[in-house]
């Protein structure tokens, strides 16, 4: 409770007062857009029965005591006769690309009454259009199983689109959602919008040093992670003063499905367990005692490590969109992929990030839409990560630490239809 007093705290200190209307347009700074809101969701509120939450999204959301947890409590202090659960699927450095992937298993399997929907900064390198199927493909499944769960979209920004939000416009990622909320009648919450008001009005300093800055909220050190006293209470309190604006609008209300915006997007995406492949010597499934697979357990149940040379398995399917969802880090290595008996590729599975281990997807390029057999192989072969680690200036100082060319696979990532 205690953060979310802090929350109200920072709105009451000086937040402008925000545009409530409903609007199409995408090229000005509204703060919501309600669509056809939030009904059911509200409606079972009034019931007392039991409400569950999902939040989906990248680190920004993942961020403990964040607007996630802030918003999950102000829901439980509201409505105090109702018991909430509240799904957390949230996963730093993914975007809409992994996350269709992850619905089934990580949200819709849990029953959800509501799911937000957060990867304006994780899509923000993708195209629109790739943006759309995706994004689109999370709503399809959504309402193919679950049509009384009810959908928000929510937006993030970082320093490097500040400047295009101060001009009246959201960024790009942002209004590729908009184009899916809008077909779908999903209403969003661009939470960016207080805090470029608020900097606009000399009130906010977005990157800096707190202690260098009396008197001003400080929004995030690192240009994007906002800080959990002053970031996250902002982009709360936008949550916060839709639904309050929205708690009204309670009714039993099944979602159906229009012809998609994107003929191939992404609804069909499945996430195939590795088991499920002909693996070749060299595989290893890691012990529910091995402390990496205890690491990501959470989302990745298995984890099989290949040891190179050679360790590899084959996919073959219709479809043109293929990935595999792996772990990388200090002792990873190269993957070769050779797709339809072409020349091969070599593709990095390490890069400046990987002091650390993180979760991370790849996905097979040029693929036309048909069948396809692509092999995946570890291929042991060395390379330079000391200067690769020089990117974000880190120096190996134990080369054991970094002494392994392998791979670490949960799962074949895949849009479209496995074939035998």
């Amino acid at each position: 409770m205690k953060n979310i007093f802090i929350a109200l705290a920072v709105l009451l200190f000086g937040a402008s007062t925000p545009t409530f209307a409903a609007s199409n347009t995408l090229d000005g700074l509204e703060e919501f857009h309600i669509r056809g809101g939030l009904p059911n969701f509200f409606k079972k509120i009034g019931t007392g029965k039991e409400v569950r939450i999902a939040y989906i999204g990248g680190s920004i959301t993942e961020a403990r005591d964040g607007w996630r947890d802030l918003t999950f409590n102000w829901f439980r202090s509201q409505y105090p006769l109702t018991p909430f659960v509240q799904i957390d699927a949230t996963i730093g450095g993914t975007g809409s690309d992994l996350g269709v992937f992850r619905m089934d298993k990580d949200v819709l399997s849990q029953q959800p009454d509501l799911v937000f929907v957060e990867f304006a900064v994780n899509d923000y390198g993708r195209t629109e259009q790739e943006i759309r199927k995706t994004m689109e493909g999370i709503v399809r499944k959504t309402w193919k199983q679950f049509p009384a769960a009810d959908i928000c979209f929510t937006y993030t920004i970082a320093q490097n689109v500040v400047e295009t939000m101060q001009k009246g416009a959201y960024q790009h990622s942002a209004i590729a959602m908009e184009r899916i909320a809008e077909h779908y009648q999903i209403p969003s919450i661009h939470m960016g919008v207080e805090v470029v008001r608020l900097l606009e009005a000399g009130k906010l300093i977005f990157t800096g040093n707190p202690e260098e800055h009396p008197g001003k909220v400080v929004f995030t050190q690192d240009r994007t992670h906002p800080l959990s006293l002053t970031g996250h209470p902002i982009y709360a309190n936008s949550v916060i003063k839709f639904m309050q604006k929205m708690e009204g609008h309670a009714a039993s209300k099944a979602h159906t499905l229009p012809l998609p915006v994107e003929k191939d997007n992404w609804e069909l995406a499945q996430m195939i367990p590795l088991s499920e492949f002909q693996l070749s010597d060299g595989w290893e499934k890691l012990s529910s005692e091995n402390e990496l697979r205890q690491k990501f357990v959470k989302f990745m149940p298995d984890l099989f490590h290949a040891n190179p040379p050679g360790a590899s398995f084959t996919v073959k399917f219709k479809g043109s969109i293929l990935g595999i969802y792996d772990v990388v880090g200090p002792k990873t290595g190269l993957i070769e992929v050779t797709a339809d008996g072409q020349k091969p590729s070599e593709i990095f599975r390490f890069d400046q990030y990987c002091k650390s281990y993180r979760k991370s997807t790849f996905f097979v390029q040029d693929l036309s839409d048909g069948v396809h057999e692509v092999t995946f192989r570890a291929t042991g072969k060395e390379f330079d990560k000391a200067e690769i680690l020089k990117k974000k200036n880190i120096t190996i100082t134990d080369p054991a630490d970094y002494a392994g060319w392998g791979l670490y696979l949960n799962s074949v990532l895949l849009v479209g239809e496995l074939m035998k």
